[in-house]
């Protein structure tokens, strides 16, 4: 049986084009933090497509209605939880140039970052690491 570290700090990394795994990937983040784990989440890949300011243009399947309709939280309301949690939020600016997506098109409902991969797994090589 493997003993894991329950001190150790998690790296999120969010890739997928679905909504709903964004949205998990960032409930699982402020769940993390909200009982006192160091967590960083990474957007990268089509997942920047959600921190654009029109996200909903991406959510194919509409699931943020679905998540309306039962009384989930939405989007706006999980970055705020990730705001006030302090969760650090990067984007990789990579992924950013490949989907065309500005500066400027990003939402300004959370504080978030650019940053490589590299750096990004530099930093938290002693923590776990979750791919969603």
């Amino acid at each position: 049986m493997t003993k894991s570290n329950l001190n150790s700090d998690y790296l999120i990394i969010s890739f997928s084009k679905d909504f709903y795994k964004f949205h998990y990937s960032l409930t699982l983040a402020s769940s993390l933090k909200a009982i006192d784990k160091n967590v960083t989440v990474f957007i990268s890949g089509y997942s920047c497509n959600f921190i654009r300011k029109e996200w909903k243009n991406y959510d194919n399947q509409n699931i943020h209605k679905k998540l309306e309709r039962k009384n989930m939280g939405s989007i706006n309301e999980v970055f705020s939880y990730c705001k006030d949690l302090e969760v650090k939020v990067f984007y990789c600016k990579t992924a950013l140039d490949f989907l065309n997506i500005s500066n400027k098109d990003i939402t300004d409902l959370i504080d978030i970052k650019p940053i490589s991969m590299h750096s990004i797994l530099n930093s938290n090589k002693q923590g776990e690491l979750i791919f969603i």
